[in-house]
């Protein structure tokens, strides 16, 4: 009970924490959406030319990719849909024959839970436990041409084996395995362990 009382807390607090941010959006129709934008609780997208203009809500189905001015670093976001969980808006960190993304929740719950993610709105981690909260970054990975993205690991918090799921995705380049499974590389070097395949284990 207490925990889903958390979560009505989180989910309240949310529609006054959304951001409003400046972002070109890039349609599958190939046209280009240029102003202000917000992403809703049900994952569409809020979108403004000006602060004083009409809203249009653009439905996720429809984006390709929407990029964002944060803090003047410009971030690239797809919406992915996730093995086992929900889908969701995920921050492109790199791409290639495997391709990585991750999703930033501030405050979350101790274990993973509730908590705001870099776009301002609600995200959702792993599996809820009471504890104080703090920032924890959720990784996935994908094929190249894959729709659907696999969590690997997570950096703040109590993860899955890391060792065990990275040894198993990355299992066809034994030279990266042998370096996952002398841990040479952790869950912290996630995005050398996704370089290294790209460059290293992609037959060219």
């Amino acid at each position: 009970m207490k925990n889903i009382f958390l979560i009505l807390i989180v989910l309240t607090a949310s529609l006054s924490y959304a951001q409003k941010q400046k972002c070109t959006i890039y349609l599958l129709d190939g046209s280009t959406k240029e102003g202000i934008s917000r992403f809703k609780a049900d994952d569409n997208v809020k979108f403004r030319v000006t602060e004083d203009s009409e809203p249009e809500i653009i439905p996720k189905e429809k984006i390709e990719k929407i990029k964002l001015d944060e803090n003047g670093i410009i971030g690239t976001y797809r919406f992915k849909n996730v093995t086992d969980e929900m889908g969701r808006w995920l921050k492109e960190v790199s791409v290639g024959e495997i391709s990585l993304y991750s999703d930033k929740i501030s405050g979350a719950f101790y274990g993973g839970g509730v908590g705001f993610n870099s776009m301002g709105g609600v995200g959702m981690g792993g599996t809820m436990m009471m504890g104080g909260g703090g920032d924890v970054t959720y990784y996935y990975v994908c094929h190249k041409g894959d729709n659907e993205v696999f969590k690997i690991t997570s950096i703040g918090n109590i993860s899955k084996n890391f060792k065990k799921a990275a040894s198993e995705f990355f299992k066809d380049c034994p030279k990266l395995v042998e370096k996952i499974q002398s841990k040479e590389y952790k869950k912290s070097d996630i995005e050398s362990v996704v370089w290294f395949y790209n460059n290293y284990c992609v037959t060219k």
